[in-house]
């Protein structure tokens, strides 16, 4: 790592924290602190500090913290190692080519990609104006989107000749690799030459929160000829680590602006990319759609972090509900304040918009239902609710839901909800909510990867396994050594969390193949993985001994496991080998 932390600290002695930050926010000094409206959630009063002499910035309202580098990466949603050339630009530096990733060529490739998107956007927002993009014009023109529209959000044309891209983007300087790497085009197999991925489609860009295009989605126009050949109405990019569409989300990119516009704005998920383009047009600036998928865990995290309740705006039907169903349940384990509204049957918000209807719109907004008090009307309505095994269904799923909130207050709040419409004893209903429920007595190692310690009370038992894992994985990456004295264990370690399973793995594969491993080739060997954001985390993280934090880890995860497993009967966790290994290693597991 200190060869990395040379280049790093050069770059801070170079290029303050505080001129970083005030690119993107007004700073005030006060004493030997700026303060200032922190970019991360919305606010009326600063929150958000920036402190010099510790090269580190805070926000005590959201919770968000690091250095320059974490904050490029979030506000730019760059992945690490682009933060820090980032950076290195802005101080005159040379980012050593060890921590550029992969080799030049494949750095070129990926910078052409970026190009590519960049330029195929202007690409199809030009065709739109064509002879041939009139169909498309007039369909725009149909559901009631005004040009201003257009043109906010780079709506294009992709037009039926496949080549006519292929020789735009050629003659822009993209190599062919550059367009293969950005999606955008596919290799005939049969000839050898290239050819658009979009055709003959109405065009939408999907940027990142940095609002860098990253992908497109394309729609086919009713009568075309894809819809007569019955293909997709919708096509994306494909995914990959420029377009990771399962953390992203179409209107990402405005989310903030809407934010700070409107702080008492809830944020608006919905289903379609006119539904986001009609809501702002509408004044409902917060509104943000999935890409085509069902919403994710990142997803959820991610609205998590706006500190606003998400209001689930999906289309009225089956399909719909069943969305919002599941939808709900991810954000409500991720303490999201999440709820429904209602719309008429067979309208989106698009076509409420459309039809001139946004008072009823934003009344609908206003009356939406909390998420679990929908499903019980929804339960409560069926012919059958009086039927025992009725009952007890319907109460499963609600227990489920209750057991899924890190909240005790809106807990006990639903728990006497469903208790009055299902008529269900307490003690019925805690029957089916695991009596372990609730994080007391769960137990953390020491070493941390935020700024403060974890508070367990306000953490599921799921949750401090996650993070006991993760210590783990923090300690050995901050010193490799500390592996060997455990390696009976951690040689054959499962653990829970995908991330940290990614990353022990690949330690012990440079193990193996006698390349031994740190966390500076970990942030270069994750660079463009989901491991590498974490990986900072763990880079800026308080490690005074990480052979003792190891230790502790490991003495705290049998108990965790446990507990884990109690809350969740039907998962295996198998700690008894681990605990014997504790034991042998006069490690107790409960001291």
């Amino acid at each position: 790592m200190s060869d990395l932390q040379d280049f790093i600290d050069d770059l801070k002695e170079r290029l303050p924290i505080e001129s970083v930050v005030a690119q993107k926010v007004q700073l005030t000094r006060k004493g030997n602190r700026f303060w200032g409206l922190c970019p991360f959630h919305a606010e009326k009063t600063p929150s958000f500090t920036v402190h010099p002499s510790r090269n580190a910035f805070k926000c005590f309202g959201c919770g968000m913290g690091g250095d320059a580098i974490t904050f490029v990466r979030e506000t730019e949603g760059l992945e690490f190692f682009e933060a820090l050339r980032v950076l290195a630009d802005l101080a005159g530096l040379q980012l050593p080519s060890k921590f550029r990733g992969g080799n030049e060529e494949e750095r070129n490739e990926r910078d052409q990609a970026r190009e590519a998107l960049l330029q195929a956007r202007g690409f199809f927002v030009a065709c739109l104006t064509r002879p041939d993009a009139e169909a498309a014009r007039q369909y725009l023109v149909d559901r009631s989107v005004p040009k201003d529209s257009w043109k906010a959000f780079h709506l294009g044309w992709a037009p039926r000749d496949r080549q006519l891209m292929v020789r735009f983007l050629r003659s822009k300087g993209v190599s062919d690799r550059g367009m293969l790497a950005a999606g955008l085009v596919l290799e005939d197999e049969g000839q050898g030459i290239l050819k658009a991925r979009f055709w003959e489609r109405l065009m939408f860009p999907v940027a990142d929160s940095g609002d860098r295009t990253v992908g497109f989605g394309g729609r086919f126009l009713p009568g075309s000829f894809a819809e007569e050949k019955q293909m997709g109405k919708y096509i994306n990019s494909p995914e990959g680590p420029i377009f990771p569409k399962r953390r992203l989300l179409y209107g990402l990119e405005k989310l903030q602006i809407g934010l700070r516009n409107q702080p008492d704005a809830p944020v608006i998920l919905c289903e379609g990319y006119l539904d986001v383009i009609q809501l702002h047009r509408a004044g409902f600036q917060t509104a943000v759609a999935a890409l085509g998928t069902a919403v994710t865990e990142d997803h959820a995290r991610r609205l998590a972090r706006t500190e606003r309740p998400v209001i689930l705006m999906l289309d009225p039907d089956e399909a719909g509900r069943k969305a919002a169903a599941r939808a709900g349940r991810l954000m409500i384990m991720e303490g999201i304040d999440v709820r429904i509204a209602d719309l008429p049957d067979g309208q989106d918000p698009a076509d409420m918009v459309a039809s001139g209807r946004t008072q009823e719109l934003a009344v609908r907004v206003q009356d939406s239902w909390d998420i679990l008090r929908w499903r019980l009307d929804a339960w409560s309505r069926k012919t059958d609710i009086t039927v025992p095994a009725v009952i007890h269904k319907a109460a499963t799923e609600m227990a489920e839901w209750i057991a899924s909130t890190p909240s005790p207050v809106v807990a006990e709040a639903w728990a006497n909800q469903v208790r009055a419409v299902l008529g269900v004893s307490e003690h019925a209903l805690r029957k089916l909510i695991s009596p372990d429920r609730g994080p007391q007595g769960t137990h953390y190692g020491d070493f941390q990867t935020t700024d403060s310690p974890p508070n367990p009370s306000h953490h599921s038992h799921e949750e401090v396994l996650l993070r006991n894992e993760r210590e783990i994985l923090a300690a050995i990456l901050h010193d490799p050594s500390a592996y060997s004295r455990f390696r009976e264990v951690l040689d054959t370690l499962q653990l829970q969390d995908s991330v940290a399973m990614k990353v022990l793995n690949w330690c012990r594969q440079q193990r193996e193949e006698g390349h031994g491993f740190d966390l500076e080739q970990a942030l270069i060997s994750f660079r463009q993985d989901e491991a590498g954001n974490w990986l900072d985390t763990v880079r800026q993280a308080h490690h005074e001994d990480p052979c003792l934090a190891l230790e502790r880890a490991l003495d705290a995860l049998p108990g965790n496991r446990e507990q884990a497993l109690a809350a969740q009967p039907d998962q295996q966790v198998g700690a008894d080998e681990l605990r014997s290994f504790l034991r042998r290693v006069q490690i107790s597991p409960n001291d």
